[in-house]
């Protein structure tokens, strides 16, 4: 299991933090996400084999939450 940290500077509320928790909870692999509206962060854990952090970074950017490069 991996664990990343990514900052998302448009998440700013309750439902930024649950749309982005609903995304990335369903994908292959995810087993654990939190997001701390504060800090615009979002932390993934995930199975490096079932998916990759650049796969959950195009998710987040699917739900309207760009993660800088």
């Amino acid at each position: 299991m991996e664990t990343i940290s990514l900052i998302a500077p448009d998440i700013s509320c309750e439902h930024c933090q649950r749309a982005i928790e609903s995304a990335l909870s369903v994908m292959p692999g995810v087993s654990a996400v939190s997001v701390d509206i504060g800090s615009q962060s979002v932390n993934v854990t995930f199975d490096g084999g079932e998916t990759t952090r650049d796969a959950i970074v195009e998710r987040l950017d699917e739900e309207g939450y760009p993660v800088p490069a």
